[in-house]
């Protein structure tokens, strides 16, 4: 998965913290929680389509050894 498909859309988020809002009873105020909460939402769904949990922790795991592999002297 590339960066290019984790980016979500403006609309998008507006879409889904509306949602939110709504679920909480269209409450007074900005919206900012309501907007955060959408925008970590759809992007761990996102990640979520694109490997599991453990192909991520892998591959992670895996750049990091290559990484910090003990230098030979």
């Amino acid at each position: 998965m590339n960066s290019e498909q984790l980016v979500i859309s403006k609309e998008e988020i507006a879409r889904r913290a509306y949602d939110i809002w709504q679920a909480r009873g269209c409450p007074p105020g900005d919206g900012t929680a309501d907007w955060h909460a959408a925008e970590a939402q759809l992007m761990a769904a996102r990640i979520h389509r694109g490997h599991s949990t453990q192909q991520r922790a892998q591959s992670w795991w895996q750049r990091v050894r290559k990484k910090v592999r003990p230098a030979t002297y």
